[in-house]
């Protein structure tokens, strides 16, 4: 009696492993020319779409993704194997777009949308040494369709990590003046 309590978990082992593997976790590709599809060996979610975009034979969009959320699409606009556009999403929603400034494939410059889609900012490492240091600031657009308003740039010219100079902008878009900032702590009264 002993030995047969032990075998049926053996039988059931070797049962399910004849058994014909489940689509959903299996590691597979799906090819369909100007588009490929990589879906999770794990979850059997899709993870991964290379496109064509423009059909003329090579991939220019890799989109990162879990299942139907999308987290991450790079571009390669110029097709130089390059990325030269990240399209960063949190929650599904877009949360920033990166672009290379130089067009060599390295992430220097950021804008955020603003609630209504708008761009409300843009971040700027233009010195390449991974810290921001120019900030520019945009109103809505005046008119429905039209583009975003300048309204403020704030640099860091001596990479302290904070804003030293600020030029501020009318809502003409025309330079109203130049600002100092000052963003030294303050001293205590003695």
């Amino acid at each position: 009696m002993r030995l047969f309590i032990p075998l049926v978990p053996l039988c059931l082992l070797a049962v399910a492993c004849d058994s014909p593997p489940d689509p959903r976790r299996t590691d597979f590709k799906v090819d369909r020319g100007g588009v490929k599809a990589e879906y999770s060996p794990k979850t059997g979610r899709l993870q991964r779409l290379e496109v064509d975009t423009n059909k003329n034979g090579k991939i220019d969009s890799w989109t990162t993704m879990d299942g139907t959320r999308i987290d991450l699409v790079e571009l390669d606009r110029d097709e130089n194997g390059k990325i030269d556009r990240w399209e960063h999403y949190l929650e599904g929603k877009l949360s920033k777009v990166g672009t290379s400034s130089r067009g060599d494939g390295v992430q220097d410059e950021w804008a955020y949308p603003g609630a209504k889609g708008f761009v409300e900012r843009v971040e700027t490492d233009t010195d390449r040494d991974g810290k921001v240091d120019k900030w520019e600031n945009y109103d809505p657009p005046q008119k429905p369709g039209g583009a975003a308003v300048l309204r403020s740039v704030s640099m860091d010219p001596d990479g302290s990590g904070q804003p030293t100079r600020r030029l501020l902008y009318r809502a003409d878009g025309s330079f109203e003046r130049t600002e100092i900032i000052n963003n030294s702590p303050r001293q205590p009264d003695l």
